[in-house]
């Protein structure tokens, strides 16, 4: 087939560039810094609450101000709470108590979440009661990662622990960045063929024999012999 055209290694290039341009990132720690511990779709801090944190509304203006997208912290999953009980051990070692995003809903008289997410994991230490649950939030504890209810009054705010997404935005900055990447691989290969086969069609055309027009005129004869003949035939 002979050597590559150059169109084909400036595909080559092209392809690489955006290739090596794009694993770089992938690597990367996707957390808002290295005080934020990754976990699953979400990244985790625990922070100093200050003098200025009086409620929920503080705690959870304390997290939006550390990270794009963050919010006092949520659990979904046994995995998760695991997790955090987990670290607490190992990283955090702060308060015996830290307050969870959630607080008793009393119009439709379920626990719910601050940031709205749904509640499909629940893990409290105390059995149901029918004591009102008016202003009630809850809590986790950190040795044993059981949850009670408690005051929102009266909730543990000289530590936050947060929760950001953030891994999952630049996960699906990832995806989408990889889809653009396939489509401009896509788009190259699919001109480079065009252009082989205009080669080919070129090179075919070339390789045919051509005819003159001086070759394709038949050659009549003048020799003597045959003019005196001609000649005589039309005396006669």
């Amino acid at each position: 087939m002979g050597a590559p055209s150059p169109a084909s290694y400036s595909a080559c290039f092209l392809s690489c560039f955006l290739l090596a341009a794009a694993l770089p990132s992938l690597g990367t720690d996707a957390c808002p810094s290295i005080a934020w511990i990754p976990f699953q779709k979400s990244c985790y801090a625990l922070l100093q609450g200050s003098s200025e944190v009086y409620g929920m509304d503080d705690a959870r203006e304390l997290c939006r101000g550390n990270a794009s997208g963050a919010d006092i912290i949520t659990i979904n999953s046994k995995d998760e709470n695991t997790f955090i009980q987990n670290n607490f051990h190992s990283n955090w070692h702060g308060p015996e108590y830290i307050s969870l995003g959630m607080f008793f809903d009393t119009d439709d008289d379920i626990f719910k979440w601050y940031d709205d997410s749904k509640v499909n994991f629940t893990n409290w230490i105390e059995e149901e009661s029918n004591n009102e649950l008016l202003n009630t939030c809850a809590t986790m504890h950190t040795a044993s990662g059981g949850w009670k209810k408690v005051s929102c009054e009266h909730l543990p705010l000289t530590n936050i622990l947060c929760e950001a997404t953030v891994l999952y935005e630049k996960t699906r900055f990832f995806e989408t960045a990889w889809t653009s990447i396939l489509v401009v691989i896509s788009t190259i290969t699919v001109a480079i063929s065009a252009a082989f086969l205009w080669f080919l069609y070129q090179r075919r055309i070339s390789s045919r024999p051509r005819y003159s027009a001086h070759n394709s005129i038949t050659q009549i004869p003048h020799d003597n012999e045959t003019f005196f003949i001609d000649e005589v035939e039309y005396s006669a």
